[in-house]
């Protein structure tokens, strides 16, 4: 999963298209440059996931009515067990639920977090890393009335690369005070699923082909922006966007119980039986190889080998390929999304011109997702240039149609997955932001941002499991300078 969609969903207050914000530039005086730098760290609890950000900005005035701005973002991500090995394979971790009747020991439902499954890593706890680099520009013009932007980038990871653009308009009427916007964005992906060498080597399904594919996303989005009086204003926007292509997660699995598996067997010599057996399982501990059973006495005769379960009823991924129930990560092929983003702001002069900022954002898709965002935040200017910012942000999710922790049977879709993302969940989350101005062209800041995500916090319906709460603390320091 690429680097982006893991900070975007907690960051992000509506869907925005690709590049939008980009395109927005900075407030310049004519013919000002102004460069922007911030370093984030990213933590989940328990070790789950990090990841270190840094990002470079630079914008440009030209007269009154150019500006160019270009983005770079460099992003370490990591996780498992020790998050920042290089000969960890990338990607997001591997996980699954483990269901009835499995042969390594573990509890009904009980997460697996274990990068390798099998071969020469089998046994070893999870651990992963990726890194990614973006880069994009934005071109605004302005005529009189009428802003028109084009922006376009890459982003690249060991196991994703996309490209995009979009298009975007503002119409300012009634002496400014209405703003209508429009824009239109276009992404084409490609994602795999790294088998080591930073990305070079492609995992694959048990049928031989690679595991992955290409993905086309179209967003459009509307907005109007009405300013009610000298102190407030109010912000409606709608996004409306169309996925399709490889939606699944390359590296995920789903546990199915009572599958119609084929039973296998074939003979092999007594010479081949009286031969150790060295490999290794995964022990109940989850960590601690464990040498299969001293083979039994030759008799001279060929043998027939113990049988095994063969997966007929769905795909599988060869590094999950142990088990008959593990079903590969398998998601419709579309996918149709709509938000609405809903903004209140109100100016207080009798608090030193504070500011209020009230979002709610409804959002839903053909997966059958339903969410809810309700977030709040106040700026408070403060002595000496400085500002403090506090936000508060509320969410809550219906998991998707598909989305089980373990199925009960095989799926007549043929669809399967487990991952957290599509669960039914809510989450809480607050941050803490104070920017310091010196000179009159030095912005310097800092802020922490906390999470916390629960299975039972939310009140959408669904399916979900506790094992996936989780929180995360977001610790960022940034500088800005203008000339």
């Amino acid at each position: 999963m690429a680097a982006t969609d893991r900070l975007a969903a907690f960051t992000a207050a509506a869907l925005a298209l690709p590049g939008m914000a980009a395109a927005q530039g900075m407030d310049l005086s004519p013919e000002a440059l102004a460069i922007d730098g911030s370093y984030s760290n990213y933590q989940e609890s328990n070790g789950r996931m990090s990841v270190q950000a840094f990002q470079n900005d630079a914008a440009l005035r030209l007269g009154e009515d150019v500006n160019f701005r270009v983005n770079s973002t460099l992003d370490f991500i990591g996780g498992g067990s020790n998050p920042m090995n290089l000969n960890q394979i990338g990607g997001a971790s591997p996980t699954f639920y483990w269901g009835r009747n499995n042969n390594y020991g573990r509890k009904y439902g009980e997460l697996e977090l274990s990068q390798a499954t099998q071969g020469p890593q089998q046994g070893r706890q999870g651990g992963i890393h990726d890194q990614r680099l973006a880069i994009d520009g934005a071109l605004n013009v302005a005529l009189d009335d009428l802003t028109l932007g084009v922006a376009g980038g890459n982003s690249t990871e060991w196991d994703y690369i996309s490209n995009f653009f979009n298009l975007d308009a503002r119409w300012d009427l009634n002496r400014k005070a209405t703003t209508l916007a429009a824009g239109f964005g276009y992404a084409s992906d490609t994602v795999w699923a790294d088998g080591g060498n930073q990305g070079r080597i492609h995992q694959q399904y048990t049928d031989g082909t690679v595991i992955g594919g290409d993905k086309n996303t179209y967003q459009g989005l509307l907005g109007l922006t009405q300013v009610l009086d000298k102190n407030s204003l109010i912000q409606v926007n709608l996004t409306v966007g169309n996925s399709s292509g490889f939606l699944s997660d390359p590296y995920k699995s789903a546990w199915v119980n009572n599958v119609p598996a084929a039973r296998s067997s074939s003979t092999r010599s007594a010479s081949a039986q009286d031969a150790p057996d060295m490999s290794t399982r995964s022990g109940a501990s989850g960590g601690n190889p464990e040498p299969s059973p001293t083979p039994a006495p030759s008799t001279g005769q060929p043998v027939e080998a113990p049988e095994t379960l063969v997966n007929t009823f769905c795909r599988q991924s060869v590094p999950f390929s142990f088990q008959a129930n593990l079903c590969a990560d398998t998601r419709p092929g579309s996918r149709i999304q709509s938000a609405v983003l809903l903004r209140y702001v109100r100016n207080i002069p009798e608090l030193d011109a504070a500011a209020l900022h009230l979002d709610y954002r409804f959002y839903s898709d053909n997966w059958n997702i339903d969410s809810h965002t309700f977030e709040a935040g106040w700026l408070q200017p403060l002595p000496y240039e400085t500002m403090l910012t506090f936000r508060l942000r509320y969410y809550t999710q219906r998991s998707s149609y598909f989305y089980q922790t373990v199925y009960d049977n095989p799926t007549a879709d043929g669809l399967y997955s487990s991952d957290y993302r599509l669960a039914s969940f809510g989450a809480v989350g607050g941050g803490l932001q104070l920017n310091k101005t010196f000179f009159g062209m030095l912005q310097i800041g800092g802020g922490v941002d906390l999470y916390q995500r629960t299975q039972g916090m939310g009140f959408m319906g669904g399916t979900g499991s506790h094992v996936d709460n989780f929180s995360f603390a977001l610790y960022s320091v940034n500088l800005n300078l203008k000339f």
